[in-house]
């Protein structure tokens, strides 16, 4: 009973493991976590949402270019994950743009 109980207990915390690990690759590129997480190091939000509705799609890939010249940590993902949902104003940046 008690190699069972550790048998359990072992395959519960792989799957918790495989699921928190899946769950922070997938948050990497959800354009909130990224506007969070990367952009507000320097800038405020309010700065990036007012420029919603505003910016083509080549000036968001351009301004987000700069930034990462500037040191902004994203990777080429990223980079083009932010530039689609800021550009279409995507559900995750209109609930952090409220």
């Amino acid at each position: 009973m008690k190699i069972y109980k550790s048998i359990c207990l072992a395959a519960i915390m792989f799957f918790l493991a495989v699921f928190l690990l899946s769950k922070s690759s997938w948050a990497a590129n959800d354009c909130a976590f990224i506007l969070n997480t990367k952009c507000t190091v320097c800038h405020n939000l309010g700065r990036i949402c007012r420029k919603l509705g505003e910016k083509s799609k080549s000036r968001w890939r351009s301004a987000i270019k700069r930034m990462v010249k500037h040191g902004a940590a994203l990777s080429d993902t990223q980079q083009h994950e932010l530039t689609i949902c800021l550009y279409e104003q995507s559900d995750s940046v209109r609930a952090v743009c409220k």
